[in-house]
């Protein structure tokens, strides 16, 4: 093999590995298993979870954060067993935040929950823009 050609390979080889490191989700993962009647339902939950806050119904966002709670232990599983690491931590962040509004919520910090709630929210986001990106905006 001719130093050239040798020299075409590398960026041959380099080029793909950008191309794959940009597009990890995308490359490497096939969601058509994922569980889309639990998205919907995690949408649908999350539009109305700050609100209820706000409102201080505090039954409704404790029934709001069950779901959410659920979908995000449910995602972790998912992308556990797939070896996706970020998208595992992400999940993690939004059961995390979840706990934290469910915690403020019951001491009547409805404020503080609220921000937590829009927390969570980005947290969601931030996923579908590496996994869902047709969908994250």
């Amino acid at each position: 093999m001719s130093r050239i050609s040798a020299y075409r390979n590398s960026y041959a080889r380099l080029a793909l590995c950008a191309i794959l490191i940009a597009t990890p989700a995308l490359a490497a993962l096939d969601l058509r298993d994922y569980d889309d009647d639990l998205m919907r339902d995690l949408e649908k939950t999350i539009k109305y979870f700050e609100p209820d806050i706000t409102a201080q119904n505090s039954q409704a966002a404790k029934e709001d954060a069950e779901v959410l709670l659920d979908g995000f232990r449910y995602t972790e599983d998912y992308f556990a067993k797939r070896g996706k690491d970020d998208a595992v931590a992400i999940s993690r962040d939004g059961s995390r935040l979840i706990a934290d509004v469910v915690a403020k919520v019951d001491k009547g910090e409805f404020d503080a929950a609220a921000a937590s709630a829009r927390e969570a929210t980005q947290v969601c986001k931030t996923c579908h823009e590496i996994y869902k990106p047709r969908l994250a905006r």
